[in-house]
């Protein structure tokens, strides 16, 4: 598990301009150069999304509205966490109904007699639902919506450096 924060040079590289335009998928409204800031602007919902998730990615929106970090450019990134967070919802409502678990029983012929076994085993579900858990705490931690950056937007600048600060 890495730690430390990005590496250079990892990740995807950036297509070139220039091969964007020959290809046609030029989009001057994701072109930023480095350093520039984010316009911001009102998020518009995609048309992909369900009704449910339209409406948390309206309140997902209003939030990044009201911290002022709103941006026509996070739309897609926030449509991803409404339908996982939709999705969460959906998982948990079926494993309220049907439970975590479900059984199984088999039966085989031993030494001429019928043996029955049966198995208990976790849902699909419960696999899905954590897995899609993990998807939407990460992408609030890429939003910065959770309550670790919410301390870093209302600490602002780091403290000058002590003479301690070493230790």
């Amino acid at each position: 598990m890495g730690s430390g924060g990005p590496r250079p040079g990892a990740g995807r590289k950036r297509k070139d301009p220039a091969l964007k335009l020959l290809a046609g998928t030029d989009r001057q409204d994701r072109q930023l150069a480095i350093g520039e800031d984010v316009p911001l602007g009102p998020m518009i919902a995609p048309l992909h999304l369900t009704d449910l998730e339209q409406l948390m990615f309206g309140s997902i929106a209003r939030m990044l509205e009201e911290q002022k970090r709103a941006s026509p450019h996070f739309a897609e990134h926030v449509a991803l966490l409404a339908q996982r967070l939709a999705q969460i919802q959906r998982l948990k409502a079926v494993l309220e109904i049907e439970g975590d678990t479900y059984s199984t029983e088999t039966i085989r012929t031993v030494a001429g007699r019928a043996v029955i076994t049966r198995m208990v085993r976790a849902r699909p579900e419960v696999t899905m639902l954590s897995d899609a858990m993990r998807q939407a705490q990460s992408l609030l931690g890429e939003l910065m919506l959770n309550p670790s950056a919410a301390m870093r937007l209302a600490s602002g600048h780091k403290a000058d450096p002590g003479a301690f600060d070493d230790f």
